[in-house]
């Protein structure tokens, strides 16, 4: 064994006492060579370290597109961006439609349900759909939602409505890729924690371009967010929109970078995602997402239909084929007294 992998053996060895690690050390395992010995040793590491944050439980969480019309916020990597022209006039899902899918999703065992909105959605609107889901799901159902940035007193009458978290990142390239300023983005973190939110976030949307500099840069970031979920999860490229022709990342890659997440972060948060594949989900993932409604990595107005959106079958039936047991009931720690 040569110097350089000695090095990375230690660190995994630090990591795996569940602690977390120094940046200058998650850097490092950024840029092992997915393919090397090293890698596998790190995705073992990540799967391992996972599994005793989690007991050994993997969760599926689900997702509602309510609207994806075009947004202002030109996120260059996203559907929804204006300045991509990839989605026409104005797209809502119905009220009706979406009291179903959170009634489907809840019989059928989703840990978790989410209210995806682009930053346009009406306020207003969000309120009315959070407030009529919970009317009908269970009241230790956690509801999340994943919008626009908030004031402090938005942020109160999201959780007013019924809302238990939200999801919020400050995503790659933010405010270059993005009319969005970090400082606007962590600011919602902030309001949205001060009026009794839980947060889940993300390392996203990870491209070939970007530096293992950067990668650690965010993963920072969402540590110090103290979040109930995170992780990391690869840039999806959506034909038409602006970073397209800069390509994917593997996901051999990314399951490396999944694994990494985990030994940067320690034993908490309990849940690391992104587990949408059987590589992930070998290397520490344990959360992964049932999508229906609109996508922003998606063209399709129902994403369901055709697109990219998994159900939620499928999800729990990639973790049972990792050798996961996949939690029954609603996921706990996302409602706060």
């Amino acid at each position: 064994m040569d110097t350089q992998q000695k090095e990375i053996y230690e660190i995994v060895e630090r990591g795996m006492a569940g602690k977390g690690l120094p940046d200058k050390d998650i850097k490092k395992l950024y840029e092992v060579n997915p393919e090397s010995e090293e890698a596998f040793h790190i995705r073992w590491a990540g799967r391992a370290l996972t599994r005793e944050a989690a007991d050994g439980k993997a969760e599926v969480h689900a997702q509602i597109g309510l609207n994806g019309s075009p947004c202002p916020k030109n996120c260059q990597f996203c559907s929804f961006a204006v300045c991509n022209g990839v989605r026409k006039g104005k797209l809502e899902m119905p009220l009706e439609d979406v009291l179903e899918y959170a009634r489907i999703y809840e019989e059928d065992g989703a840990n978790a349900i989410l209210l995806l909105s682009t930053a346009t959605y009406s306020l207003a609107k969000l309120l009315e759909m959070g407030q009529a889901v919970r009317e009908i799901i269970s009241p230790d159902m956690p509801l999340l939602v994943n919008t626009g940035d908030m004031t402090l007193e938005q942020a109160q009458q999201v959780n007013a409505a019924g809302f238990n978290g939200i999801y919020h990142a400050v995503r790659m390239g933010e405010g270059v890729v993005t009319t969005i300023p970090v400082e606007t983005r962590l600011a919602t973190i902030k309001n949205a924690q001060a009026a009794g939110l839980s947060i889940s976030t993300c390392v996203e949307p990870v491209g070939p371009e970007h530096t293992s500099e950067e990668l650690t840069e965010k993963t920072r970031m969402c540590i110090d967010m103290d979040a109930v979920s995170a992780g990391l999860g690869r840039r999806i490229g959506v034909p038409g929109t602006m970073l397209y022709d800069l390509g994917m990342i593997t996901e051999f890659t990314g399951s490396l970078f999944v694994a990494v997440y985990r030994l940067a972060t320690g034993l908490a948060p309990r849940l690391n995602c992104s587990g949408h594949s059987l590589l992930t989900a070998h290397s520490g993932a344990n959360l992964a997402w049932a999508e229906v409604g609109t996508n922003p990595r998606d063209t399709k107005e129902r994403t369901e239909k055709g697109g990219r959106g998994q159900s939620l079958a499928t999800a729990t039936r990639v973790f049972l084929e990792s050798g996961w047991e996949v939690l029954e009931g609603p996921s706990p720690g996302w409602i706060l007294d």
